[in-house]
């Protein structure tokens, strides 16, 4: 199983899989809808200090998930029939 759940993002109609450091690192060269946005300089920072080996992996991780969230990059896929199903008996219980 690999360490993170891959994401994929949409950058110049063109989507990319991401599933690991090395992977948010190429997709943050590339041009972004919003180059100096406060968040994706953070996730630079993040991924750089995690590839140095100053921070962890799941923390420039999340900073590169919440960037790409941010500037609407990440693509969203609808509730799995499992979790449909989890949302129906949580509801039930309450």
């Amino acid at each position: 199983m690999p360490a993170f759940i891959p994401i994929t993002i949409h950058l110049n109609h063109r989507a990319m899989l991401i599933s690991s450091i090395a992977d948010a690192a190429k997709a943050l060269k590339k041009p972004w809808p919003f180059m100096d946005k406060q968040s994706r300089l953070d996730a630079i920072r993040m991924v750089e200090e995690c590839l140095a080996g100053h921070c962890s992996h799941q923390a420039a991780y999340a900073a590169f998930e919440a960037a790409a969230s941010e500037q609407g990059l990440l693509e969203r896929k609808p509730p799995s029939v499992g979790l449909k199903r989890l949302d129906g008996v949580a509801e039930d219980l309450m």
